[in-house]
């Protein structure tokens, strides 16, 4: 792999498909066998049920079923959505719709870089907003009206960092849009791993705020990127939307949908959300253990959430995110470096940072997080092996 021709996450990710050791994507990889299995022995015959259902209430019934899931009694009264084969898709028509309304649109800082990339190539006029404005209401405020945006496209949790908006912060946050009139565009791919229940649906509609809201499957089942991206809007919103939407797509897959619903049973009947936790939080514990007291160390964890990503911090390595990034390349492993995550600030941000994802198969995760200890373990101690030259030539 030659970092000098992948200048972005997602061509990194594509590397990592054919990596022996891929900690790149955060992609839903576990075991479906293991985890899953009835869903998989039902296969023919949800191909049949999917045959017997018209799309339009299919995509209710998945909608409502997402809905029941996650607790979500906003999402379940909502009328006004559309389903995408993928996010990637749902923020492509976020672009498309932004552009045709010459809005400006301030876009967290850090996040994964396609959202950017996505947004840019619709022409979309962009202005970073840190986390850390994000989490002062004044200074929020302050930015959206110094810069005259139209919209705030915020990722919650936020990938690659984990940061959680809690309830009352995104409370106050529908409450400031909606006397701006800002579009609160919300990205909730990672929703699964949240710790507490929160209803974005519900607040916005109850302080009559202009939203989207995009949520996403891959990122939680492990159905072979078999997946779907709901895509729902206010109702003010809804002719702009869905005319691009028609533009592109017929519908999505039924049978992609009959199968995702069928997942997200299975997983009811195993205890829902927190059945899914505590397989993220096993693999969050393995990786704690082997990197313990290596050349990186995991940024805080943030309390309010159990991430499927993990945010490394590389500064006692001595090299660059993208240095380390080919090092572990040679070792068979694949992660991501962190300054692409700064979309806007990336010639100064995020070098010293790398980001891994933890859902892989149940059998390939321990064995690619021994593989990155002992990479990390051979680099301090070649490390130190020339400290000690440099220091016997000194002296």
């Amino acid at each position: 792999m030659s970092n000098s021709n992948n200048s972005n996450l997602t061509e990194l990710e594509v590397f990592g498909l054919s990596a022996k050791y891929n900690l790149a994507d955060g992609h839903s990889y576990i075991s479906a066998e293991k985890h899953f299995n009835t869903v998989l022995s039902e296969l023919p015959a949800l191909w049949y049920s999917a045959t017997e259902v018209s799309i339009p209430d299919m995509e209710r019934l998945f909608k409502n079923k997402f809905a029941e899931y996650f607790g979500l009694e906003g999402l379940s009264k909502h009328a006004s959505f559309s389903v995408c084969p993928t996010a990637s898709n749902s923020i492509d028509i976020v672009g498309a719709w932004a552009r045709s309304m010459n809005y400006r649109v301030g876009l967290v800082e850090p996040t994964f870089d396609n959202l950017a990339q996505l947004l840019r190539r619709r022409e979309v006029e962009l202005e970073a907003i840190s986390e850390i404005v994000l989490a002062d209401l004044i200074l929020l405020e302050g930015l959206l009206v110094s810069k005259q945006l139209d919209v705030l496209f915020m990722v919650n949790p936020n990938n690659p960092t984990g940061t959680v908006i809690d309830s009352i912060a995104m409370s106050n946050i529908v409450e400031l849009c909606s006397r701006l009139d800002v579009v609160l565009v919300l990205d909730t791919s990672f929703r699964f791993c949240h710790k507490s229940e929160i209803d974005e649906y519900r607040l916005l509609k109850e302080k009559s705020c202009s939203f989207v809201i995009l949520e996403d499957t891959g990122k939680q089942w492990p159905t072979l990127d078999t997946k779907a991206s709901l895509l729902s809007y206010s109702t003010d919103l809804e002719h702009g939307i869905r005319s691009i939407y028609e533009e592109i797509y017929l519908c999505c897959s039924n049978f992609s949908l009959r199968v995702i619903i069928a997942f997200i049973d299975a997983t009811l009947k195993k205890g829902g959300i927190s059945y899914m936790q505590t397989i993220i939080t096993k693999n969050i514990e393995i990786a704690k253990a082997e990197l313990k007291n290596s050349l990186v160390t995991i940024d805080a964890v943030e309390p309010d959430s159990t991430m499927t990503v993990m945010w490394l911090d590389i500064e006692r390595t001595g090299l660059s995110d993208l240095e380390l990034t080919e090092y572990l390349a040679t070792y068979g492993v694949a992660v991501l470096p962190g300054r692409y995550f700064y979309w806007n600030s990336h010639h100064s941000a995020g070098h010293n940072r790398i980001r891994i994802a933890l859902l892989k198969p149940d059998d390939q995760f321990g064995p690619s997080m021994l593989r990155l200890k002992s990479a990390l373990s051979e680099l301090e101690a070649n490390n130190i092996s020339h400290n000690r030259k440099r220091v016997e030539i000194l002296c």
